[in-house]
């Protein structure tokens, strides 16, 4: 089975991707276009900055006024001389763990920056002296993971958000799916119900819209040929009247037979469309399987080799018994036509169980292609293209069958390999 990709799912990826990608623009946008105008504009303040500092501590560093900027920036200050190091907060850093970056300002003079889990560090180096500042704790290590956690959660949210908001916006494809699918198994009485403003209403209406056209064509189409086969009746019962009264002789014959295959073909044509009526009736009654389909072979193959097998049959069951008894009519037809005279007969064989009553026919001739096996049950297939009366029917029987059983509920199921013969099965649950 293939597996689907939800329209909303991919929406939601590309909006990520798209999110990605104006972030990368951004930063490298910032990072190349605007950060050598903030260094040129911030680099004379972080000078001035630091000949502040340097100025307010003195030469040679005076610890009490180191002590106090310190207290009035919140910062630690740290004095490293060949005399030994002095903090500000009597815990001396060592300045020898910490990564550093030196950045050169406009005068020419370096300073570096480091930093670590809690804290960033400006070291400014002169001949005998090195100046620490070091910035007091940031935010601790739970406020943090804190702060990270719900970050990423609110992210999650924000994005689950978006699948949802994008799912219910492209909810009612779903529902067009639906329908066509059920507009494609015949249900052209089913409408799509959308109630919707935008591109997806109008797709849905316009699908309805063409649901109504094509039942429309239909029911015109059912019409002309109920009307086409109900005035040909009439002629073709003069006509066959009229050949009776002839001399009796083989032209004679060969036209009361096929004045008789055209007035089946009529009576087995109307039936179809009687029963492909959703609103069709059936006449159900009590009937034995087994009464019905030995009263079939005796009516229409008294002299037909046949092998019938019967398995809890016996009981009354509800049936269209003048429908079904066409349905093994045809079932039965099909199979000797089929069978040649040096192969087994054909085999009926009937079982009732709990849940249904199933009937199989089943030939040991030629059998048929499998690509055939799909388009058996529609209305005038024949496997032999040229249509041959030797080679099959009208292309009506087996589709009448599928009708009779459908319309009792149950179904049609064919199973043929080519060289193996054809079974065909008609299951009607009770």
């Amino acid at each position: 089975m293939r597996r689907r990709h939800r329209l909303s799912g991919r929406l939601i990826l590309l909006f990520l991707c798209i999110s990605v990608l104006i972030a990368l623009t951004v930063r490298i946008g910032f990072r190349y276009g605007i950060q050598e105008e903030f260094r040129s504009f911030a680099a004379p303040h972080l000078l001035e900055y630091i000949d502040h500092l340097r100025q307010a501590i003195g030469t040679p560093p005076d610890t009490e006024a180191a002590q106090a900027l310190a207290a009035r920036l919140r910062v630690d200050i740290q004095i490293n001389s060949p005399q030994g190091a002095w903090s500000s907060s009597g815990k001396p850093v060592d300045d020898s763990a910490f990564q550093f970056h030196s950045h050169h300002l406009h005068n020419g003079q370096s300073v570096e920056v480091g930093y670590d889990d809690h804290r960033y560090l400006l070291r400014l180096r002169e001949p005998n002296l090195t100046l620490l500042l070091v910035s007091r704790d940031r935010l601790g290590n739970g406020y943090l993971h804190l702060i990270i956690g719900a970050t990423i959660f609110t992210v999650l949210l924000l994005i689950a958000l978006a699948y949802h908001l994008v799912r219910r916006l492209f909810q009612p494809i779903e529902t067009i799916r639906q329908g066509v699918a059920r507009f494609g198994s015949g249900a052209f009485e089913h409408r799509i119900a959308i109630r919707r403003r935008d591109e997806l209403g109008e797709l849905a209406k316009s699908i309805n819209t063409m649901a109504d056209e094509i039942q429309a064509m239909l029911e015109a189409k059912r019409q002309l040929l109920l009307a086409i086969s109900h005035e040909l009746r009439s002629p073709l019962t003069r006509a066959r009247l009229n050949a009776e009264l002839l001399d009796e002789s083989d032209p004679r014959e060969r036209i009361v037979a096929d004045l008789q295959t055209l007035e089946q073909q009529l009576s087995e044509l109307l039936e179809t469309e009687r029963l492909d009526n959703k609103h069709a009736k059936l006449d159900l009654q009590p009937a034995t399987p087994k009464r019905l389909i030995e009263s079939v072979i005796q009516q229409h193959f008294p002299a037909s080799t046949l092998t019938c097998r019967h398995e809890n049959d016996t009981q009354p069951i509800s049936l269209d018994a003048v429908r079904i008894r066409l349905m093994i009519k045809n079932l039965l037809d099909n199979a000797l036509r089929h069978t040649p005279e040096s192969s087994q007969p054909p085999e009926i064989s009937s079982r009732i169980t709990e849940e249904a009553w199933a009937v199989t026919v089943e030939d040991h001739g030629q059998g048929i292609p499998t690509e055939h096996l799909p388009h058996l049950t529609e209305p005038f297939y024949r496997v032999d293209k040229a249509r041959q009366r030797e080679t099959g029917g009208y292309g009506l029987g087996l589709y009448l069958c599928r009708i009779i059983a459908e319309a009792h509920g149950g179904k049609l199921t064919i199973h043929s390999k080519p060289g193996s013969g054809v079974r065909v099965t008609a299951s009607l649950p009770l």
